[in-house]
């Protein structure tokens, strides 16, 4: 559920600026509207954070090291000013070899030379121009010009030409603009300078026996910076000096006991409707387990919206079972999440819940699985018969009618849990007249299944029961009538039918989302046809002992690559499903943003 929140507000003294945030930050309970910090104090350590943030990951690519790792505050701060200064030195340097590099490609053709001598001889009155053109214009050149060819290099002959800067070249000779240093002093340059680069990257290397110890360093820091950024970004007016936030309803009464004990004027109250406190989901242990997911996807609901966690890991746990459709694959998946978890649990001596999640996941997959007699795709003659004897006969993969079962099962899942979603919006609205619209969106999921069965499985085992037209009819009405509904009948009808395009096409969706589920089904056979794609490929080779080791690779990869993209299509479906199609019927948006209170990281709050 998402906890109740109090919006408060607290004034002290200005004098009591710096000891306020301290207490507040023990206090753990308070989600502070922003702020932004200023100051000297600020300032430095926003500019000491930003250089560690800056320099930890040029460490990083040379992995963890083993030496000594005790710095203090301003050491820390040094070796990241000194690895900064590196990469800049880095950075130019390649681009000088850049440079160098070019143009000793330039001057290569041209062969080593003293570029000076021209200059020499040009003081001398000898003027001489190096210039290109093409060996079949030599003969014609020889009348205008008085050069010698110094080489011949496919087909382009190099010239030294005796003629000053105001003689204008003919157009198909192209002067070759003389280097700064000859082609062995670039080669040398070129070489100094890729050793600095070395130099410098070894320094940075030096430094990654730190890299634990800056991260630390800059962890503390960090904590220094949120703490100063409350201490100085508080509003004060006149001597007095407020904070405000959020703190859960049930932990009112503590912040409401620290301010009286602090000395510090207080005002709780209920938000507003214009307002958006923050979100903080209270759940019990099992469904818990769905957090990881909600934390991966970035999803918060609004704080006005429905904690859905419960619906959430239930269907998705059926929809990740359904996708990988194979309990050979879901026991693979079960005994090395209980292996890591069982390691992991020794060593903190607790069980994440993403442990918990991917067991329960796991799980459910066997469970399935067995249930459809799929173990690694093999056929129902290579299973032990007490593995057959588990399946269920009308969604078994030996059974022709398999397919169609599915499909069914589908749709009920996806009408389902459209239905879940309409029931609670009818619950959120009642007893608003509201919410005999949300009864006619739930007649139409009832109406819009029977006709998904009778159009993608079978018009003829599923004809659409007159009750069920009427049902979409009814719902379609109901909806235009009261969908709109906020402050009267005539209201609601003009709202509807400035939209009656939309409402047309949502009546269209419900059918097009109860058909979305389809994809369960079609996500698990793709996968089943792959293993057997791969149990074919490989039989052959396991009967010859020489190839036995070949027929063993093609199962370990093939099979992995199905799992991989079993994985990817949980993500994309299975995902989907419950933030689309589910969400959108109960019209969240997945607006908020969670709780955070001020307090230490290595701190808990009071309550």
């Amino acid at each position: 559920m998402i906890a109740p929140m109090k919006r408060a507000f607290l004034l002290m003294s200005e004098k009591e600026r710096r000891d306020t945030a301290k207490k507040l930050r023990a206090l753990g309970l308070v989600h502070l509207e922003p702020m932004s910090g200023s100051g000297d104090a600020y300032d430095a350590l926003a500019a000491d954070a930003l250089m560690l943030e800056a320099a930890l990951p040029f460490l990083a690519e040379y992995g963890p090291q083993k030496g000594e790792q005790e710095l203090g505050y301003r050491e820390a701060v040094e070796h990241a000013k000194r690895i900064l200064e590196l990469e800049e030195e880095i950075r130019e340097l390649n681009d000088r070899a850049g440079t160098i590099s070019a143009e000793i490609e330039r001057v290569r053709p041209w062969g080593s030379f003293d570029p000076s001598a021209l200059a020499e001889l040009s003081g001398l009155g000898v003027p001489i121009r190096l210039a290109a053109a093409p060996v079949k214009r030599l003969a014609a050149l020889a009348e205008q010009l008085d050069f010698v060819t110094l080489s011949r290099v496919k087909g382009q002959a190099h010239l030294a030409v005796l003629a000053g800067a105001e003689y204008e070249l003919p157009a198909d000779v192209v002067e070759f603009r003389a280097p700064e240093a000859s082609l062995d002093e670039l080669q040398a340059r070129l070489s100094a300078t890729k050793k600095a680069i070395m130099d410098a990257k070894a320094s940075i290397a030096s430094r990654a026996v730190y890299e634990e110890c800056m991260r630390h360093t800059l962890a503390g820091i960090q904590r220094d910076l949120q703490l100063e950024t409350v201490r100085s970004g508080a509003p004060s007016d006149g001597g007095v000096l407020w904070y405000s936030g959020w703190v859960p309803a049930k932990s009112a009464h503590v912040l409401a006991e620290a301010a009286g004990k602090h000395g510090w004027a207080i005002i709780l109250d209920d938000p507003l409707d214009d307002e958006q406190p923050p979100t903080k989901l209270e759940n019990n242990a099992v469904v818990r387990m769905v957090q990881p997911i909600m934390d991966f996807m970035g999803t918060v609901p609004n704080y006005r919206e429905y904690d859905i966690s419960g619906w959430f890991l239930l269907f998705f746990g059926i929809f990740f079972a359904m996708i990988f459709g194979d309990a050979g694959y879901g026991s693979l998946m079960l005994g090395l999440v209980a292996m890591l978890a069982l390691r992991s649990r020794a060593k903190s001596g607790r069980l994440a819940d993403g442990y918990k999640l991917f067991m329960f996941l796991s799980g459910l997959t066997v469970l399935w699985g067995a249930l459809s007699g799929n173990w690694f795709a093999l056929g129902r003659d290579s299973l032990p018969r007490f593995l057959t004897a588990v399946a269920i006969e009308p969604i078994a993969s030996w059974n022709p009618a398999a397919n169609d079962n599915v499909k069914v099962l589908c749709f009920i899942l996806g009408a389902l849990q459209l239905a879940v979603a309409h029931i609670k919006n009818v619950i959120r609205d009642f007893p608003k007249p509201k919410f005999i619209g949300q009864l006619g969106s739930l007649a139409l999921v009832l109406g819009m299944y029977y006709l998904v069965l009778n159009l993608v499985v079978s018009s003829a085992k599923f004809p659409v029961p007159s009750w069920g037209l009427y049902a979409i009819l009814g719902g379609f009405s109901l909806s235009f009538l009261f969908g709109s509904w906020e402050t009267g009948p005539i209201q609601s009808v003009l709202d509807s039918l400035k939209n009656i395009i939309s409402l047309f096409l949502g009546t269209v969706s419900f059918f097009a989302d109860i058909v979305s589920y389809i994809r369960l089904w079609a996500v698990g056979l793709a996968g089943v046809a792959i293993s057997q794609t791969v149990n074919g490929m490989a039989s052959p080779l396991l009967r010859i002992p020489l190839a036995i080791v070949f027929g063993a690779l093609i199962l370990v990869v093939g099979h992995g690559l199905n799992l991989a993209m079993g994985a990817l299509s949980v993500v994309v479906h299975g995902m989907r499903l419950n933030l689309l199609e589910f969400s959108g019927h109960m019209g969240m948006e997945w607006s908020g943003y969670q709780y955070q209170p001020f307090k230490d990281a290595g701190d808990k709050p009071s309550a």
